[in-house]
């Protein structure tokens, strides 16, 4: 078993000491749900990494017979696609048959969209973005920020994908076993549709702070290319491109609101990485990537209603992250007087024309600055 060590002053490493769960549920579950992250979504999928909302922890089943709840999800995720994931999350030494456990997963997989309606899974979505204060639109919008889909099409999508099988089954554990990754590479395949993954989600001891290190198995490039997309949208979607975005935004705007989104634009494109394209309906948008600063997704998102959205809900994945939302949100408000609720950090907060556009130039330097000061160019 592969050790992780700390490298310390003079180039002198120790290792860390490697723990054991002992409570399943304060453990592994009651850490997932804080951070679903832990899910590797760059490792499932590196060209859009999956992002996740929570449906619920312990789902639960039916019994087809009785119609009474029989057995329970430990949780019920879906990404920004509207991927059921089914997770099951088990100790090292728990003495459960894997026969078992997999015969149940792959019942839910079967069986789900008999067990869900979409308005069963709203309603517990909605309950559970309320727990962290935030709105169902609000908490979609953290996953999905580059598109106009509405509420109600997400989760008929979810359903959707339920019913033409097009899920994902995770296994998260602390450990994994050789005959339990054979079984799940074997499936992966074997299937078009389905994904079966293992996390195993070591955890470690260092200098009293917990340390989890989340690693991916079961998903090979020979078995990423067995996979077949069902599109099951509700309604036709488009992908964006410069020219469509621009086309758009000058049959919608004023040549003020044009000119400052094409500057922003060509500011954007001077410091990002890659610009990634929305898919919406009737709204095109783009963000700027910064892998630095936010691996999961944009910044901002700016539309071709010359609205532009701070992603602040997804500046939380480092503590250089955190630092420059928490800037961020210093600048926005120092120069458009912006008025942010509690909770702010965890939102996504929008700039109307009327405030940026009269500014848009003082706006891009200040922006263009502060993306450079964590680039380490300034």
């Amino acid at each position: 078993m592969a050790k992780v060590y700390v490298v310390r002053e003079g180039g002198i490493t120790t290792s860390m000491q490697r723990i054991r769960c002992k409570n399943e549920d304060q453990e592994l579950q009651l850490i997932l749900e804080n951070n679903p992250n832990l899910l590797p979504g760059e490792q499932i999928n590196p060209n859009d990494p999956r992002r996740w909302l929570m449906i619920e922890r312990e789902m639960p089943v039916p019994d087809p017979s009785s119609g009474s709840d029989r057995w329970s999800i430990d949780f019920f995720f879906v990404d920004q696609s509207g991927m059921p994931t089914f997770i099951e999350c088990k100790r090292y030494d728990d003495s459960r048959s894997r026969r078992e456990v997999i015969g149940q997963m792959f019942d839910y997989a079967a069986n789900g969209h008999y067990y869900w309606t979409q308005s069963v899974m709203r309603d517990l979505a909605e309950k559970n973005a309320s727990a962290k204060g935030l709105s169902l639109e609000e908490a979609i919008q953290s996953i999905r920020p580059d598109d106009d889909l509405g509420v109600d099409d997400f989760f008929q999508r979810i359903e959707d994908n339920l019913r033409e099988g097009q899920v994902r089954l995770v296994f998260f554990l602390e450990e994994s076993s050789m005959e339990l990754r054979s079984v799940v590479d074997f499936l992966n395949k074997q299937m078009e549709r389905s994904e079966v993954l293992i996390v195993e989600a070591r955890q470690y001891l260092h200098e009293g702070t917990r340390i989890v290190v989340p690693t991916l198995f079961g998903y090979t490039e020979e078995a990423r290319q067995v996979k077949r997309t069902v599109t099951v949208t509700s309604g036709s979607r488009r992908k964006w491109d410069q020219e469509s975005f621009f086309a758009d935004a000058r049959a919608k705007l004023d040549q003020a609101s044009i000119s400052a989104l094409q500057h922003l634009y060509e500011a954007c494109i001077s410091f990002s990485d890659k610009t990634r394209w929305g898919t919406g309906k009737i709204i095109g948008s783009f963000n700027p990537l910064i892998a630095n600063i936010c691996k999961c997704g944009g910044i901002i998102s700016v539309k071709t209603t010359d609205q532009i959205e701070l992603n602040f809900g997804w500046l939380d994945e480092t503590d250089s992250s955190a630092l420059f939302r928490d800037d961020l949100k210093e600048f926005v408000v120092t120069m458009f007087g912006l008025e942010l609720q509690d909770g702010w950090e965890k939102k996504y907060p929008k700039l109307d024309a009327e405030i940026w556009v009269p500014k848009a130039d003082i706006f891009i330097k200040g922006l263009t600055q502060l993306i450079q000061k964590y680039q380490g160019n300034v």
